[in-house]
């Protein structure tokens, strides 16, 4: 009778663990099939973020989540830490700006050598900067000649400051995800049409101010600005890049109030934070001052590019009308 009962007991031991096994079996089972239904994409920095949150708005089995903080700003000297590696191995595709933005892609490529990477800005023609020949205008003006050079700023790849070349990466990311995703193709593209109409809205606002800024000279502090500038048909000066480790030197300064009293006028578009740098050149040349948000940074609201540029037009509105 022991023996029977014994064998009974070790009987149900072993379905219980066979069954034990199954379950994990199966839930090991589901959480892969979840997944691989699931498309992880990766944005580089807070443009490409708001960019990918739209074109997939609304879109089932798409995670969006950004390799940066949203904080981050631009990336410039930004280092790949391992937990980057990480989230990026669990990736289905990495959307980045391109244009020389994202430094540290070649570390991730090397890194991940298969992972799908979306260039949104592929193609787009970079503004080159603006050589300024101060030279022709005397001859031009008959302005005696006051020992000035030709300035060119180099290029760089903040093309979303041009909501024109905005929309080109829009339209880039949405042919690169309905490739990747053609079960999803239709409900991406509905996406990209619903947000790029807002655009298109934004679009118009800067052809409508660009009557009143047409030719306008301006000192950027950021190189972003020069992609507001062109699209507004304003004339860069001179154009300065800071962050919290560099600031204009006091003979970059003299030069922009050179520039600004040769000219006549002038706008200084500059972030808040740097209002300082302003300043110092408001005190001996005419011009206005106008904050203006390179929209690095955010909240992560899917509308925060169009709510940020629009706050740059109006500002830029207020003082020139």
């Amino acid at each position: 009778m022991f023996k029977k009962k014994l064998g009974f007991l070790l009987g149900v031991m072993v379905l219980l663990s066979l069954a034990g096994y199954l379950v994990c079996l199966t839930m090991g089972s589901e959480k892969k099939v979840n997944k691989d239904e699931t498309f992880l994409l990766v944005t580089s920095f807070y443009p490409m973020y708001v960019l990918a949150e739209n074109v997939t708005a609304g879109v089932e089995g798409i995670e969006v989540t950004n390799l940066t903080e949203n904080q981050t700003g631009c990336l410039h000297d930004y280092v790949v830490s391992p937990q980057d590696m990480r989230r990026l191995d669990e990736a289905d595709a990495f959307l980045i700006n391109g244009a020389g933005m994202e430094l540290f892609l070649e570390k991730i490529m090397k890194n991940s050598p298969k992972l799908p990477v979306i260039e949104a800005s592929h193609g787009i023609p970079l503004l080159e900067g603006e050589e300024h020949d101060h030279e022709e205008e005397e001859q031009e003006s008959g302005h005696d000649g006051h020992g000035h050079e030709e300035h060119s700023h180099a290029a760089n790849g903040h093309v979303w400051m041009d909501v024109e070349r905005y929309r080109v990466q829009l339209a880039a990311v949405t042919k690169e995800l309905r490739d990747l995703m053609p079960k999803h193709a239709d409900a991406i593209s509905q996406a990209a049409a619903a947000y790029d109409n807002k655009l298109q809205v934004l679009a118009e606002g800067v052809k409508d101010l660009k009557e009143h800024t047409e030719g306008i000279y301006v000192v950027i502090f950021h190189e972003a600005f020069a992609y507001l500038a062109e699209s507004l048909g304003m004339d860069v000066l001179m154009a300065f890049s800071l962050d919290e480790n560099s600031e204009p030197s006091p003979g970059e300064i003299t030069e922009a109030i050179e520039e600004i009293n040769y000219h006549g006028t002038a706008l200084i578009l500059i972030e808040k934070e740097y209002a300082s740098h302003a300043n110092s050149i408001l005190a001996d040349a005419d011009a206005k001052v106008v904050y203006i948000n390179p929209l690095t940074t955010g909240d992560g609201a899917a509308d925060s590019y169009l709510s940020g540029m629009w706050e740059n037009l109006n500002a830029i509105r207020q003082v020139v009308e």
